[in-house]
This record gives C-alpha cells, structure tokens and sequence, in this order.
C-alpha cells in the first residue's frame, strides 16, 4: 500500500491498471492520428426487420403490406445500411491481400445498392465491378480491389430476406494492424439527435426500399383524354393492367379498359368493327402475340418480344425438359412424371382453349413442331371425365392467369404462359428448355426459342392528337420500360435491327 497525504490510500493494481489505461490510449491516438497505419472501419447504421406484414383474417388491420421483388414475395425481410470509411493512410488496391468481405449469417441478399460515396466516382466504381450473379441469393458481399483513399467513404444499402441477425466482416489489409477492417459498434444510450436522426434514416431507407423492391409506376409526359378499349392478348393482360393504371394516375380524363379474350379474337372484333364504325374502331388498340393475318385494314406495329415458359407443378420434381420430352408429354407417349425421373405423379396438361389464343398458337409452332394438342379428357382438369378410359390427362381454360391458377394448384400439372405472369405464382417453376433458362438475355442470342413479337394493332393509322396515339407512345417510352421487362417483355428497341420484323 501506498499513502499520499492528501489522497488517501490506492492499492497498486490500481496504478497498474490506470497505466495500462493510460498507455493503451496513447497507442489508439498514436495510431490512429499520428502512425496512420491503413484502416477501413464499417459502421451498421441501420439493421432492421421490415415489420408490416400480411395477416390473414385480421380485419381489423389498416395496413396490408407485402415486399415483393419481380413478382415474388420476400420472406422475413429486412435492411442493413452500411458505412465503410478509410480512417488510416491511402489504401491501393494491391493492399486488398485478403478480401474485404461482409456477411449476413441467416439471411440472403436481395438487391444491394451503392446510395451513399465520397467522392461520387468510388460509388460508379463499386457498382460497375460488383455483378448482382456474385452476390444476390448468397449470404455475402465482397468489396472489389480498387484504390480507397484516406478519408473516402461509401454505403451499401441491402434488402435481405432471412431471420439471422447481425453483420461480420473478414479481410486483410497489407499494412493494416490486425488485418486493418475494424468494425466501430454505435455507441449505446442514443440522446434526443440519435434518435430523430434514426428515425429519419428509416424513413429515407424505407423510401430507399421502395425504390429497391418496386419499380414505380411513372405517368406520362403528356396527356390525352377521351376513351379507349384494349382487347386481345391475354398474355400481356397485366402488364397493360398496369401501363393503363399509370397513365390515369396523371391523365384522370382518360377512360381506358382491358377487355382481353385472346390475340386472334381481339384482332378479327377491331378488323369486322372498323369498317362499321370508324370512329368506334379507333378507339380501340388489340394486342396480338404474333403479327396479324388477313387483316388488311388494321395498322400493326411490333412492340417488344413476349417471352413465354413452360411451367410445372413443383410437386412434380422436374424443372429440366427438353423439346424431344415436351413433345412426347404433349403427344401422350409419356404420361408420368417418374417417366422423367420426376415424382410417381400423372401428367395433367392444362392448355388455352382453342385458335384464338396466341400463347397457344407460339407453343405449338416453337415447342411441339406444327404438331396438335390431344384432346381434352377433363373438364376442371383435376378429373378425367372417364379415368378409366384416359390414357393421358388433358384440360383447357379460357385465360393466361386461369391457366397459372390451375397449374399452380394441381399436383403434377404442365401448362405454358408468359414469363412474368408465371413469377407471381410460388408452386410454379418455369422450367429449362434444352438446358436454357427461360431468361429475356436469352433472346437476342438466339438460344431461347419460346417467344413472339407483340404487335399492336389500330383500325387505320390513329389520329396524331388522340388518345390511342398517346397511349401507344406511352407504351413505347422510357417511362413504361421497367413494366415491360417485369412482365417478361423485352421492348424491341433493345434489340438488334430488324430482330422484331
């Protein structure tokens, strides 16, 4: 023991201990202010569930809220922002000996985003170089090798799905002590500021998410009012359900329906209806999966490519097919799915009724070869009118989406439709063709063989000022490009001269 007068006694490990204390801080200031050894420090700004979710049978709830990515639901989901700063010395990209690597134990990542950089080339540079193939569905993000100099700094926001928690790092920086990434928690016991500051982050994120998970719908640039009828395809029904939704959230004067009942039928209806009644005619735009024949009077014009899939029940276990085995499903030469190392489950083909549709149409001239489809066996497509006389099983419905519906909810079932429509359904999976993925990049290549040119047809050319006219330069701008491509539609203008006809 030790006495000072004054002081009173203190025991020599205390002394130590306040050393020790002492020293250490003088180390932490040396280094970090004076050595300027080469540091990244991360900082988890914001981690947190996206809490508002889907409740069944809850009719008192006032918000009914799903997050969705391409036409799927993400389940548990949440976001992590996430701030790296070089607080050392100049860091080149040699130095990156280890990769700088973030990891989300229990969850998969969805979409990530560069939202925050200084200066703004970094951010250009860290999204150029990191591919969404490398790290969506993988439970990890890994910072490219690129030059950070002292004092940049970027964000990654991330949408994840999963119930884990927390964030790590591993990684190693040549000249760095310990490897040079340090993870900087937020400090505890938040005042007043922190948390206004908290809350209006989760606003911005929130926004930010939005921006993620949901490709806006964005209005017109100019207006037109009158009215207009859409009929034909089924197989684009959606996607112009929603381009019609976004021009009358500006254009409130414009009344447009969708009344689709198949390509073939929609073009013979505006084709007999023009010559009858002009004016009436040209009120009318029909959308056709494929160009128009004998159809003199009507003004066509190719859009985009519709891609379709063949999609299976995935109660089935098959989700590779090839032409040869698609033809022999659809001529009743293999009737079982165990037939094609699937599940022992009966095949049920579920078709669009009759010529008019063009999903159809495309399906028997790109898939079975010129060939006819067999005959029904079933009216509800679950049971064969005489199951005992039934060597194969086989039903028609009227829509693209009763098709889906029926598909996705019957056991071992087949159908085909177009792409986006297929994501929205979960028990569905858009199976590969010849080993290609049912995928838009593989339209220009040449290697995916289930698609047709969306036309859009006018009783004559409309008038310049109408509504129809508007429309359709609605449908051909920038402003409707990310519905058309989340409806499986790749629009002609992104593909090769002279590739839509």
């Amino acid at each position: 023991m030790f006495d000072f007068s004054g002081f009173g006694s203190i025991n020599i490990e205390t002394v130590i201990a306040a050393v020790t204390l002492i020293g250490t801080a003088i180390i932490w200031l040396l280094d970090r202010y004076v050595w300027r050894r080469k540091r990244l420090v991360y900082r988890v700004q914001v981690d947190a569930q996206i809490g508002v979710h889907p409740r069944q049978n809850r009719a008192k709830e006032m918000v009914d809220i799903e997050v969705v990515h391409q036409g799927k639901a993400v389940h548990d989901p949440s976001i992590v922002l996430l701030r790296v700063d070089n607080t050392g010395t100049d860091i080149e990209a040699k130095d990156m000996q280890g990769a700088v690597k973030f990891t989300f134990p229990g969850r998969r990542i969805v979409r990530m985003k560069v939202v925050e950089s200084h200066p703004p080339d970094i951010g250009e540079l860290l999204e150029a170089d990191m591919k969404p193939a490398e790290y969506v569905d993988t439970d990890a993000i890994t910072v490219p090798k690129l030059a950070i100099n002292r004092g940049d700094h970027f964000k990654f926001l991330l949408v994840l799905s999963g119930k884990g928690k927390d964030v790590t790092h591993s990684g190693y920086l040549a000249g760095g002590a310990n490897g040079g990434v340090y993870h900087e928690p937020r400090p505890r016991g938040p005042g007043r500021r922190t948390l206004m500051f908290g809350a209006l982050t989760l606003v911005l994120v929130g926004a930010l998410v939005a921006f993620f998970l949901v490709d806006v719908l964005q209005p017109p640039d100019d207006c037109k009012s009158g009215e207009l009828r859409l009929i034909g395809s089924t197989a684009v029904e959606p996607t112009m359900t929603e381009l019609r939704s976004a021009y009358a959230s500006k254009c409130t004067n414009a009344d447009i329906t969708i009344a689709a009942d198949g390509s073939l039928s929609g073009v013979q209806e505006l084709d007999s209806l023009g010559p009858k009644d002009p004016a009436a005619a040209g009120k009318v735009i029909a959308m056709s999966d494929g160009p128009a024949e004998d159809s003199p009077n009507l003004s066509g014009e190719a859009i985009a490519v519709v891609m379709f899939a063949v999609v299976v029940n995935r109660a089935a276990d098959v989700t590779a097919l090839t032409t040869a085995q698609l033809r022999d499903i659809y001529t009743g030469k293999v009737t079982n799915w165990d037939q094609l190392g699937g599940r022992d489950l009966p095949i049920r083909m579920v078709s669009r009724v009759g010529p008019d549709s063009g999903s159809r149409r495309v399906f028997r001239q790109k898939v079975l070869g010129g060939a006819q489809e067999l005959g029904i066996t079933s009216d509800d497509c679950r049971r064969d009118d005489d199951a005992t006389a039934a060597k194969y099983h086989r039903c028609e419905v009227g829509t693209t989406d009763e098709l889906l519906t029926r598909v996705n909810g019957i056991d071992g079932a087949i159908g085909y439709a177009e792409l986006g429509g297929a994501r929205k359904f979960p028990q569905l999976a858009a199976a590969t063709i010849d080993n290609v993925v049912p995928d838009t990049s593989k339209v220009a290549d040449g290697s995916y063989k289930f698609w047709e040119v969306e036309h859009a047809y006018t009783y004559k050319a409309p008038e310049a000022k109408s509504l129809t006219a508007a429309f359709l330069d609605y449908v051909r701008s920038t402003q409707a490009r990310p519905v058309l491509e989340r409806g499986g539609l790749v629009p002609c203008s992104d593909l090769p001269a002279g590739f839509c006809g």
